[in-house]
């Protein structure tokens, strides 16, 4: 069944590009295998500066044009490809996650043990249906030091990240927000980073007329206020098939050191699938006011059918050192494919490597979503279609996720009866890319049932720890629509996610007739994000859409507590004399539940940190791993006795060891008081 639907919006005439220099490069070939396929330059061209703006004018705008807006729902249809038929790749093995097990081994794995890798915290709706009057909201938000910012269609919102309450600061229409440079035409599809390495938000969004914009707006600080400055720029989607101007949809967005990373699909005259496109915006042209400069790859599959990736996503990055920049997506051309494109000198003059392809599990296209209160084939939910979500470098290791079609047993198959999510970490990626591991998280059940629970729309993230969390929505014949997560320790069984839970708690029925569904189901999504606290990289952070209310949508993000720091257990030495300016003991933790200790490293504001009671000062703290590490005490002044030690991680949870664990015996044999320093 085609599914490509047109996306409702005026078509407007485009200016010529203002503010940028572009860099247009040649189709890149379409090659399979691994190091050193074929690489394309890019051509330079001049431009002009972006755009700035204080946030206090943003709001300005925006109280102003509140009476004036229009009370009217979007209804904005994704353009979809037909994927359907795909065969999979014959290297493919039927597997639900890889290394391979047995169903037995799995089923008993998944969920076990006494250890967790998150829990709980705030919950905090963040924008509903009737803020962002738009089917779908396509939730997306980001955490930064001090604020949590949601974007989705519709609306862009600030809030404290420590008591989940809006701050007031920013609070706009995505209209109103890009206003300056979205040329007339409304706006759709945003994403939103913070950067730990420069300290900026960067928010992306497509204007919709056809031939369109991708637009870009960059802060001027970490903490947005009053005051500070939004600079936006834009440029024009230059791809063109057969002389006809193409709608380019579903921007995707990566950021590392050297650029910010957008992948395109494009449709020819707004309607018929024309192919792919990547922009690599180098990133130190945005931090000021400019001239932005683009570099513009073009039909990077060749054809419509081609192998390549599919809705390429950028790749996230937060390594200071990197060189290379990624595209990843799935084939263009098979299920069971994943497809990478290196990105050579991204900050320089950028190069794209041909097709690398990675060898995965099979995939199938996903299914329609039943959700209790309406599991009828027009009520169904959207689950889009196989596409990857987002992804992201971490220590080197690329992690990614998708929906597909599955049955009971979690494996891929064109006769589906529920969704999954599926997800991969994937390693060398200056060389041979290959898979680590991958698994996918399903509800089993007998294949003949329509009341298991489906996991869709799910995007991953890894924290300094190791530690993984995976966000998705989650609905079933029986069960109303929700957010959800589940994690992974680092030291979990390959290819297995702990058990998952619920984010939010729906009671109310989905049945929205702004939106009346169709074969292709209600909109949702249509995509979500996870990511991981700048302040401390351990605290996870994810954004899910839920059915808040009866007929309406909310997006909820959540805060994902890590575990606390191991149980300090032993000391050694286990005592020293009171007087001594630096002594230097060796903690060691036990663990429960997931514990550990942990430090980020310089740059973060949260640190790993000691204390002792009775008069003994903390010199300097020195992480070793999860279950050790290294005080330096001083015991000047300290009195003689028995010391509990407590160590709090860079998220401020604290745990103690048991009374006495140090001791501070007294002045040595041979001094006395007076001599002690």
């Amino acid at each position: 069944m085609n599914r490509a639907l047109m996306r409702c919006c005026a078509v407007l005439r485009i200016f010529p590009a203002v503010g940028i220099i572009i860099c247009l490069g040649g189709n890149a070939k379409a090659q399979s295998g691994a190091a050193g396929p074929d690489s394309k330059p890019g051509i330079m061209r001049n431009g002009n500066t972006g755009v700035s703006e204080s946030v206090r004018e943003i709001m300005d705008r925006e109280i102003k044009a509140r009476p004036t807006r229009s009370k009217r729902f979007k209804l904005m249809r994704e353009h979809e490809v037909e994927r359907e038929g795909l065969k999979n790749n014959p290297e493919s093995s039927r597997e639900a996650e890889w290394p391979p097990r047995g169903v037995k081994a799995r089923t008993a794995v998944q969920g076990a043990g006494p250890f967790v890798a998150q829990t709980l915290g705030t919950t905090v709706t963040g924008a509903t249906l009737n803020d962002t009057l738009a089917f779908p909201p396509d939730t997306m938000g980001a955490v930064g030091p001090t604020q949590f910012i949601v974007a989705v269609n519709g609306r862009i919102r600030s809030f404290n990240k420590s008591t989940g309450a809006a701050d007031g600061i920013l609070n706009a229409d995505t209209d109103v927000f890009f206003n300056s440079v979205r040329n007339g035409s409304g706006t759709s599809d945003p994403r939103i980073r913070y950067d730990r390495i420069t300290g900026r938000w960067f928010i992306i969004i497509i204007n919709v007329s056809t031939p369109n914009r991708v637009l870009i707006a960059v802060s001027s600080e970490s903490t947005i206020t009053s005051s500070s400055n939004f600079t936006f720029f834009y440029f024009d989607d230059t791809y063109l098939s057969s002389g006809s101007p193409c709608l380019g949809d579903y921007p995707t967005l990566g950021v590392d050191v050297n650029a910010l990373y957008i992948g395109i699909n494009q449709f020819a005259n707004g309607s018929t699938f024309a192919g792919m496109s990547v922009y690599v915006v180098r990133k130190s042209s945005v931090l000021g006011a400019g001239p932005i400069v683009v570099t513009a790859f073009d039909n990077i599959t060749g054809t419509t059918t081609g192998a390549g990736p599919y809705t390429p996503q950028g790749v996230d990055n937060f390594d200071p050192t990197a060189t290379e920049g990624y595209f990843i997506g799935v084939d263009n051309a098979t299920f069971g494919t994943l497809m990478v494109r290196r990105v050579s000198t991204p900050g320089g003059t950028p190069t794209l490597s041909g097709n690398i392809s990675i060898t995965v599990s099979t995939t199938a296209y996903p299914i329609t979503v039943r959700h209790k209160g309406n599991s009828s084939t027009n009520g169904r939910l959207d689950a889009l279609d196989d596409r990857l979500f987002a992804a992201h470098i971490r220590n080197g290791r690329l992690w990614t996720a998708h929906n597909i079609g599955v049955i009971d047993t979690g494996v891929a198959s064109g006769s589906a009866n529920r969704n999954g999510c599926r997800w991969y970490e994937i390693q060398n990626l200056s060389g041979t890319p290959s898979l680590v591991q991958s698994g996918t998280l399903y509800t089993s059940g007998s294949s003949g049932s329509t009341a298991q629970r489906n996991y869709w729309i799910p995007s991953i993230m890894v924290s300094g720890q190791g530690h993984a969390a995976l966000g998705c929505s989650t609905a079933g014949t029986n069960e109303y629509i929700n957010g959800a997560f589940a994690g992974r320790l680092v030291n979990d069984t390959l290819g297995t996610l702990q058990t998952p839970s619920l984010i939010t708690n729906s009671t109310t029925d989905y049945t929205p007739s702004s939106d009346p569904g169709g074969t292709g189901g209600r909109r949702w999504g249509d995509y979500s994000y996870t990511c991981v606290d700048p302040s401390d990289d351990m605290t996870m952070w994810t954004i899910q859409e839920f059915c808040s209310a009866t007929d309406l949508y909310g997006v909820s993000f959540v805060k994902l507590i890590a575990p606390p720091p191991a149980t300090p257990s032993t000391c050694s030495p286990s005592s020293a004399p009171a007087g001594q300016t630096s002594v230097t003991l060796t903690i060691t933790g036990t663990q429960v539940s997931g514990s550990g200790f942990f430090d980020p490293g310089a740059g973060f504001t949260g640190r790993l940190a000691a204390s002792l009671n009775g008069g003994v000062t903390v010199n300097s703290v020195v992480y070793t791993s999860p279950t050790s590490m290294k005080i330096v005490v001083s015991t000047v002044g300290a009195t003689a006795s028995g010391k509990t030690i407590t160590i709090t991680n860079p998220d401020g949870q604290s745990i103690s060891s048991a009374p006495g664990l140090f001791t501070v015996t007294g002045v040595p044999v041979g001094q006395s008081a007076f001599d002690v320093e």
